[in-house]
C-alpha cells in the first residue's frame, strides 16, 4: 500500500527533517517526531572505480562495501564482458583498499580478480550478492546471493555461504528456491538477520517491484518468509521500488535508500525510506541530484550498508551509469562507482 508522505523541511544547511507516513496498517499514520535528520556533505563525492578490464567491458552492477579493520577496506562487485548473454554470464570481482577510495582491483596469487564465474557461455556466475561480517565467528564474512543450479535443470535459486577472509567461501547451501533478482540487504540484530529484498505486488494484472523483508536465526533458518513492506503507488511517477539500499542505524532504525522506477518512461529517483521499531514508512526526500550532479546518468544504485566516517556520518556507496534500464545488453555503456559523505543524526 502507498500512503502520501508528509512535507519535507529543507534548510540552507542541506538537512532534512523527515517526517513520514506508515505502510501498515492501511490507515495512514502520521510520526508525530522525525526520528532523524539527514545531511548529504556538498563536495564530499568521490569516484571510487571504473571499468578497465575486458570482463567489465559491457558492464558493472551491484557491489558491497565493507571496512573490516583500519586501513583495510574490501569490495565485492558484478562485472560482465562484451558476450553478455543474462545475469549468469557474468562474474563476481573483488578489490581491496587502504582508504576506501582508491582501489586495488586484484586477488592474492592471481593476475586477476575474478572470485566467481566462467562469463560466456556457462552462464555460472553469482548476482544480487550481500556480504557482511558476524564477528566472533570462524567465518565470519557471510554472502547471500542468486545462482542456477546445475544439479536441478539450472533452476534460480538463493544460496548463502560463509567465508573466513572474504576470499575463500564454502559451506554453500539454498536459502529459498526461488530468485529474489534485486541486490539484498542484510542486517543483524541480537542473533537474527532481517534480509531486505525484491518482491512483487500485482495490480490489474500487472506486477509492480517493490521492497520485501524476511527474517531468519544465524543459521539461516526462516522464522518469517519474505513479505511486502514497501508497496509504491501503480498510478505515481514512479511505480516500481527497484532496490532495498538498507543500513542499519540505531536498533530502531533501518535506513533505506532505493531507486524508484518508470520502466516506461526509464526515469529514476533515489528515495529514503525507514523502518523504525519494526514499522515501514515512506519520505518525500529526493537524493537524486545530490548523488548524480547533474551529471547525464540515466540509471542508479544505492549499496546497503553505510560506512562510519566519523560522528554521525558515513560513506554512502553507490553506482551510476549512462545506460538506461532497457538497453542492458547494448555496448557503450559507461559505469561509475562513487561514494559520497552523508551525515545522519537519530
Amino acid at each position: 500500500m502507498f500512503c502520501r508522505p508528509f512535507s519535507c523541511l529543507i534548510t540552507f544547511t542541506v538537512i532534512f527533517l523527515v517526517t513520514g507516513c506508515a505502510v501498515r496498517p492501511r490507515v495512514t499514520v502520521g510520526q508525530p517526531k522525525p526520528p532523524f535528520k539527514i545531511r548529504v556533505i556538498a563536495q564530499s563525492r568521490e569516484v571510487v572505480l571504473r571499468q578497465t578490464f575486458p570482463w567489465e567491458q559491457q558492464m558493472m552492477g551491484y557491489f558491497k562495501v565493507l571496512k573490516p579493520s583500519r586501513g583495510h577496506w574490501q569490495m565485492w562487485y558484478s562485472g560482465w564482458d562484451v558476450h553478455r548473454k543474462d545475469d549468469y554470464s557474468g562474474y563476481l570481482l573483488y578489490a581491496e583498499s587502504k582508504d576506501g577510495r582508491n582501489w586495488q582491483k586484484r586477488l592474492p596469487g592471481s593476475a586477476k580478480n575474478i572470485l566467481r564465474g566462467t562469463g560466456h557461455p556457462q552462464r555460472d556466475g553469482i548476482v544480487e550478492q550481500d556480504v557482511f561480517i558476524v564477528p566472533g565467528t570462524a567465518h565470519p564474512y557471510k554472502m547471500i546471493y542468486t545462482a542456477r543450479d546445475p544439479e536441478d535443470d539450472n533452476k534460480e535459486k538463493t544460496y548463502v555461504e560463509e567465508s573466513a577472509d572474504g576470499i575463500h567461501w564454502q559451506h554453500r547451501k539454498v536459502l529459498w528456491n526461488r530468485k529474489h533478482d534485486s541486490q539484498f540487504s542484510v542486517i543483524q540484530k541480537d542473533n537474527r538477520f532481517y534480509i531486505y529484498l525484491r518482491y512483487w505486488t500485482t495490480v490489474k494484472n500487472r506486477r509492480y517491484r517493490t521492497i520485501g523483508r524476511a527474517v531468519t536465526d544465524q543459521d539461516w533458518n526462516v522464522i518469517e518468509e519474505p513479505v511486502n513492506i514497501f508497496t509504491a503507488d501503480p498510478n505515481s511517477d514512479f511505480p516500481h521500488l527497484y532496490n532495498p539500499a538498507a543500513s542499519n542505524i540505531t536498533s530502531d532504525l533501518d535506513l533505506l535508500f532505493p531507486t524508484f522506477f518508470n520502466e516506461a518512461t526509464n526515469k529514476v529517483r533515489i528515495g529514503v525510506l525507514y523502518t523504525y521499531r519494526e514499522r515501514p514508512f515512506f519520505t518525500s526526500l529526493d537524493l537524486t541530484g545530490q548523488l548524480l550532479e547533474k551529471e547525464k546518468n540515466n540509471w542508479a544504485i544505492v549499496c546497503p550498508g553505510l560506512i562510519p566516517a566519523g560522528k554521525h556520518t558515513y560513506w554512502l556507496y553507490y553506482y551510476a551509469t549512462n545506460m538506461v534500464h532497457s538497453d542492458y545488453d547494448k555496448s557503450g555503456r559507461n559505469f561509475s562507482y562513487y561514494r559520497i559523505k552523508i551525515k545522519i543524526i537519530p
